[in-house]
């Protein structure tokens, strides 16, 4: 992403979502939820972290953190911890990224009654979005438990995801931060061009107005170039 005359100073990932010691930070969302917690982690390599997930996810290839979870042969994925035995891993570490959302890798999700899994104790929720979801039909072929998310945005099969479906789908009570704990986070990746930074900041200024005070922090930018900007 190109940050020239772009608003505010480039944050690295934990600054920007103040993460330090004692944080227990669930990962929500859709577009890139592994991969946040991939460079989180790395980029508190100076601190003992753990990552798990609560619901499931792919192994990581720990570079001085600790990935942890039952492993599953036949999808190749971590499972969940017994809840009693996360819990006495976690005042073990500094710090702790959960992954507590599953999306099959597409851009839209609905959420189920017992969705995102996030323990009590966490002191973050950090949901992902990014949108490329805009302009997609809402389709199966693009969204990820679609009756839920027919049902949560209002929009009819086929019908075109708009960014006031993309806000609904992030902000209603039954979407993303459902069952949020502690400080909230809401990021949109994969901003990596300059007209990308323009309709992310038109997205999270439409949130900020329509919700306000529902996130601690508007971010954007993207994993892959490590730029994050605070609208």
């Amino acid at each position: 992403m190109n940050t020239t005359n772009m608003p505010g100073t480039p944050l690295l990932i934990h600054e920007a979502l103040d993460i330090s010691t004692g944080s227990i930070a669930a990962v929500v969302g859709c577009g890139g939820k592994t991969s946040l917690i991939e460079l989180l982690a790395k980029s508190l390599a100076d601190k003992r972290v753990l990552v798990s997930p609560t619901t499931k996810m792919f192994p990581m290839k720990t570079d001085g953190f600790d990935c942890v979870g039952v492993f599953h042969e036949d999808s190749g994925k971590l499972g969940a911890l017994p809840g009693d035995e996360l819990a006495a891993l976690i005042p073990q570490y500094d710090m702790t990224l959960l992954e507590a959302d599953g999306s099959k890798g597409f851009f839209a999700k609905g959420w189920q009654d017992d969705e995102p899994v996030i323990p009590d104790y966490c002191t973050h929720t950090v949901g992902v979005v990014t949108l490329r979801a805009l302009g997609l039909a809402a389709t199966g072929a693009a969204v990820h438990r679609l009756p839920e998310f027919l049902s949560l945005t209002g929009l009819h099969e086929g019908e075109i995801i708009s960014a006031e479906a993309l806000s609904t789908m992030v902000c209603a009570p039954r979407g993303m931060f459902k069952n949020s704990v502690g400080r909230r986070f809401l990021i949109v990746n994969q901003v990596e061009s300059e007209e990308a930074a323009q309709a992310a900041r038109s997205f999270l200024t439409m949130i900020k107005k329509r919700y306000p005070g529902r996130f601690e922090r508007h971010i954007y930018g993207s994993i892959r170039c490590k730029t994050w900007l605070e609208v």
